[in-house]
């Protein structure tokens, strides 16, 4: 019999907070755990605060506050760019990389490998769809949120 989508939905979040809290460690938050991720596998061309913000669909002040915390922490380097002094790349320090090793998300990964590949297969597809219908949704309700707003503010709305 299948669960139903509500029952399904309390699963993953039960995942997440999980996953989640287990992110507190080594001193780090979710953020810059995620942050060092990041770093860890961005093209040279992608490693700068704006390219991380972007990808984690994140401001570029929420993600300079992450980044500041481990440029303290000698988790991460800025390296100025020879050829436009105003341009940076992040890379992650010898300790960065290390405490790496101990990334909480290894947890996830290992409950995942235990998976059969037919149940791998099954989740990974299920869950980029999942995700697909949530970014597709947030995008409509930032849409409609912005013409509500000019709306709200006497200008008219485009169509």
């Amino acid at each position: 019999m299948r669960p139903g989508a509500r029952a399904t939905a309390e699963v993953i979040a039960q995942v997440l907070r999980t996953t989640s809290s287990l992110a507190f460690s080594n001193g780090l938050n979710p953020a810059q755990w995620a942050a060092m991720r990041y770093f860890a596998q961005a093209a040279p061309n992608a490693r700068s605060v704006v390219a991380f913000a972007r990808y984690h669909r994140t401001t570029k002040g929420t993600a300079s506050q992450t980044i500041a915390a481990l440029l303290k922490k000698g988790l991460l380097d800025r390296q100025r760019s020879e050829r436009d002094r105003r341009t940076a790349s992040l890379e992650l320090t010898e300790q960065g990389r290390t405490l790496l090793n101990d990334d909480p998300l290894n947890e996830l990964a290992y409950a995942v490998s235990l998976l059969d590949d037919h149940e791998h297969a099954v989740l990974a597809q299920g869950l980029d769809k999942i995700l697909r219908v949530l970014v597709e949704r947030r995008a409509d309700r930032a849409d409609l949120s912005t013409v509500m707003d000019e709306d709200e503010s006497g200008l008219e709305a485009a169509d």
